[in-house]
């Protein structure tokens, strides 16, 4: 079982290097030797959750993600048998605490500088004739720039990570995982306690759904 962990863990390392605030950056990766349509029957591993001050430190949100992935396998032709088990799923919850720096760009003059009686009703007018214009803007390129000023600032944010792993019971190798990075304690994004990249993660498993419904969470 400690291979288990070994293997799983460097995975995870890989996968959540990087930065990205969006929850449905999935990759997944699976042992090309392996045939998934012989396994018949799973069951499931004990969580690995680093969820600490966190949504999903909650046994309730977790076993609504197992709950979900097991009607998944269902409709995969899978089903769950506790003492003799084809496959070992292992959800893993990860999140580490990053720093980026963000620049804001800001204009030495306000909106207000510019004349407004130049816009009048739907259409613009001028008090000038048009050869009152510079004659070279309209055959070439005339750039130019207002000053500005650049502020920068950190920002903190969490980057997470959903982790679904699929070990052979009998030989004790991963065979495959799926992972869904970025933002994933976004209240926004969750939707009765299940967060969208749960189905993301799913869909990316070799074997597909035998039924036609989906259950994409909106």
């Amino acid at each position: 079982m400690k291979k288990i962990l070994l293997i799983s863990n460097s995975v995870i390392l890989v996968i959540l290097m990087g930065c990205s605030t969006t929850y449905n950056l999935v990759s997944s990766d699976y042992d090309r030797s392996v045939d998934f349509t012989k396994y018949k029957t799973f069951a499931w591993l004990p969580d690995k959750a680093d969820t600490a001050n966190t949504v999903y430190n909650n046994e309730i949100i977790r076993n609504n993600i197992r709950n979900y992935y097991g009607l998944c396998m269902s409709d995969r032709g899978y089903s769950i048998d506790l003492e003799n088990p084809g496959l070992l799923l292992e959800l893993v919850i990860t999140n580490a605490k990053k720093e980026r720096l963000i620049n804001s760009y800001q204009s030495s003059y306000p909106s207000s500088y510019y004349y407004r009686p130049y816009y009048y009703g739907s259409s613009y007018y001028s008090p000038y004739q048009s050869s009152y214009y510079y004659r070279g803007y309209g055959h070439q390129s005339f750039n130019y720039s207002y000053p500005s000023t650049i502020t920068t600032r950190k920002e903190e944010y969490v980057e997470g990570a959903i982790t679904l792993n699929f070990v052979d019971a009998k030989t004790k190798q991963l065979i495959w995982t799926g992972t869904a990075k970025g933002d994933i304690y976004d209240a926004s994004y969750i939707s009765s306690n299940l967060h969208p990249a749960v189905h993301t993660i799913v869909e990316e498993y070799p074997v597909k759904s035998l039924v036609k419904r989906t259950h994409r969470i909106k």
